[in-house]
């Protein structure tokens, strides 16, 4: 979820619990105010009532068409209670029990004490309090609509600088030398998130810069004693004066000498690769480039006495013409060194899929590790177990979809852009 939207649905629920108890408290508030001013109605007639009876000697008569009781009882000698109560009565206007605010309070008259009952309906109260609640929903729901509306419309443009930020740093690349200008901005939270942004940007390109570096001059310093040791070796065994198990012990450290200059040309590629090194794509035709590539193998095939099968369809890709060939070189490779004597390889182009299979161990390969680096199908395999990873690294910087499977007892790599 957005933060926008979290934010969105954050003060939605926390405006309807906010109103929600604030049209409780008003329409409590606007009871317990008009239940005090007929209150104070009846405080009013009691007064006037007793001003009447003291002057005329006579109780007053009440209006037959009026809705508030008025009643006189004799009590003697005995003075009543004063008493305000909430009761219900029969409403003959509205044919229906209802709510009644009674005052009973004493008043002596002819030398003896009466019992004076005052009853006010609350109908007016009810609807009045009913219309508040009504016009307060409402008003709560259409504050809540324009509320959202102008928050979705105000953060919307708050937050423009943010995604501007962050789109700018997707689009980064480390080996760029090109610095980030990020949109300027007033609200301080954004302006602190760019400025550590740019540091981070730049700290990222120094470290690059000196990986990229040490990784040139190891590979430069690796490269150079074994190239010496090499030629040493080479020296040592055109010698005829060694013996046999010399002879051996020489061709061994060769092989390995030799392994280890292939080891290290590897891992530099990958780091290569990974540094986004090979940045220049070209819309390059694929369908003439394998054909190329299998007219440089066709001689190696037929040594390993390796049968094909070709079926190739015009296609094109756009991406780095030296990614390609280290690509075609490393698939091609693997499908000869993992190939079983006599073999068969299968190559398919199709407009937007490049296949190869070959055929090799009777099982399929842990495909959870296939692209790892140094794994190994067998541990006496010569290959140093990174050319898998190359291609696997290869299109993922190129953007290309890489899946294998086995069938049929063949092998199969494929590729789709």
């Amino acid at each position: 979820m957005k933060l926008l939207n979290k934010f969105s649905l954050i003060n939605l629920l926390l405006m309807i619990f906010i109103f929600i108890v604030s049209s409780i408290i008003i329409y409590n508030l606007t009871q317990v105010i008009l239940l005090r001013e007929i209150d104070n109605d009846l405080v009013g007639i009691e007064e006037k009532i007793n001003n009447y009876v003291s002057k005329n000697q006579i109780f007053p008569i009440g209006n037959p068409l009026d809705e508030e009781r008025l009643i006189f009882q004799k009590t003697g000698i005995i003075k009543p209670n004063r008493n305000v109560t909430l009761i219900k009565l029969y409403s003959a206007r509205e044919k229906k029990m209802h709510n009644f605010r009674e005052i009973t309070f004493p008043l002596f008259f002819n030398k003896q004490w009466y019992r004076v009952t005052i009853a006010k309906p609350l109908e007016g109260v009810h609807h009045l309090s009913k219309a508040l609640l009504i016009v307060s929903l409402i008003t709560i729901l259409a504050t809540i609509l324009i509320s959202l509306f102008l928050n979705r419309l105000y953060l919307r443009r708050l937050w423009q600088p943010f995604y501007e930020s962050m789109s700018i740093m997707r689009n980064f690349k480390i080996g760029s030398n090109e610095s980030l200008i990020f949109p300027r901005t007033n609200i301080e939270e954004f302006s602190f998130m760019n400025e550590s942004l740019s540091i981070a940007s730049e700290k990222a390109k120094q470290d690059f810069l000196l990986l990229k570096e040490f990784t040139e001059n190891a590979s430069h310093e690796m490269q150079t004693p074994l190239s010496i040791i090499r030629s040493k070796l080479d020296v040592l065994i055109q010698d005829k004066n060694l013996s046999e198990k010399q002879s051996e012990l020489v061709q061994s450290s060769y092989a390995s000498i030799k392994k280890l200059s292939r080891l290290n040309q590897s891992l530099l590629l990958l780091t290569k690769i990974e540094n986004q090194q090979f940045d220049i794509k070209n819309q390059i035709d694929l369908k003439a480039k394998i054909t190329q590539k299998i007219n440089q193998f066709s001689e190696l095939w037929d040594s390993y006495l390796i049968k094909s099968h070709i079926e190739l369809n015009e296609s094109c890709i756009n991406m780095s013409p030296e990614l390609l060939d280290i690509l075609l070189n490393n698939l091609f490779s693997n499908a000869i060194n993992h190939n079983i004597t006599p073999g068969f390889i299968q190559i398919e182009l199709n407009k937007r899929a490049f296949i190869i299979q070959n055929k090799g161990i009777n099982d399929k390969l842990d495909d959870t590790r296939l692209f790892s680096r140094f794994y190994k199908a067998s541990i006496n395999s010569s290959s140093n177990g990174l050319g898998l990873s190359i291609v696997s690294q290869i299109c993922k910087v190129s953007k290309i979809d890489l899946s294998y499977t086995f069938q049929s007892d063949l092998h199969s790599f494929s590729l789709s852009w």
